[in-house]
């Protein structure tokens, strides 16, 4: 299950509620693993004005939603403003399965803005069965490495996992339809071209509606690996994506719906 969800900034125990509806209504639907956008529980914070929102791997929150991964039986990718072991400030998608951490990545190649962040230093190619994913996370869009190398390592589906807040407040329809189709021209057409570069199914989540001071796009989407969107949310509103990937021809092949 891909979701686009609202992440409230620095309001972990509302975002916590958020996933965990999310996780109810992927195992309703019998998907195995549901992935979130970039720092969907802790929501897009700024780690110099508001250092007391990032969130350790160790933290309450991190363990309650890593504890959900048990109580829904459906495994999770989801986002953290991270505080690491040396007090830095690292991005980071967080893999949860059976009620505890299975694995993260940090993001490497950071975006506008993100400069009071610490870039990570190693690749992930993380497993569930028999699928094996790679994780990429927003402006990591924008260059080959973080697919490429998942790719050449056997992933299936790399999941492209973003938050890109949008300039200006969304106050219509319009408005909103408007940093939609820039999105939609950013981030999409980047998992579009990376799946037909590598050959690998490409999943975008991105953050969705209004927070305190900045206002996201939505998307959830599944590109097949020619570069084919074969299934994908309609606009920028809140929902999830039912994807599926079928690994009996030998290599990947994607469908979905909506959830």
């Amino acid at each position: 299950m891909l979701a686009a969800i609202c992440c409230q900034k620095g309001d972990w125990p509302a975002n916590l509620a958020a996933h965990e509806e999310v996780l109810a209504r992927a195992r309703d639907e019998g998907c195995e693993l549901a992935a979130f956008p970039e720092m969907s529980l802790t929501g897009s914070v700024d780690p110099v004005a508001h250092p007391g929102d990032l969130l350790r791997l160790d933290s309450e929150p991190v363990r309650a939603l890593a504890g959900l991964t048990r109580q829904y039986s459906v495994a999770a990718v989801f986002g953290v403003a991270e505080r690491g072991d040396g007090g830095g400030a690292h991005i980071t998608q967080v893999y949860a399965r059976e009620g505890g951490l299975a694995g993260a990545y940090r993001k490497r190649h950071l975006g506008e803005g993100e400069d009071a962040y610490t870039p990570g230093t190693a690749p992930a190619l993380l497993r569930l069965g028999q699928l094996s994913f790679g994780i990429a996370i927003c402006a990591e869009s924008h260059v080959d490495y973080p697919f490429d190398e998942p790719a050449a390592a056997g992933a299936d589906v790399i999941f492209l996992c973003a938050a890109p807040g949008l300039y200006g407040r969304r106050t219509d329809d319009e408005s909103w339809r408007a940093g939609h189709s820039w999105w939609e021209s950013q981030g999409l057409a980047d998992a579009r071209r990376h799946a037909a570069r590598t050959g690998a199914c490409v999943a975008l989540t991105t953050q969705a509606g209004s927070t305190v001071d900045e206002d996201f796009p939505g998307l959830a989407a599944l590109v097949g690996p020619g570069g084919e969107v074969v299934a994908r949310l309609p606009d920028w509103h809140p929902g999830t994506l039912v994807a599926g990937l079928d690994r009996r021809s030998g290599g990947a092949r994607c469908h979905g719906r909506t959830g």
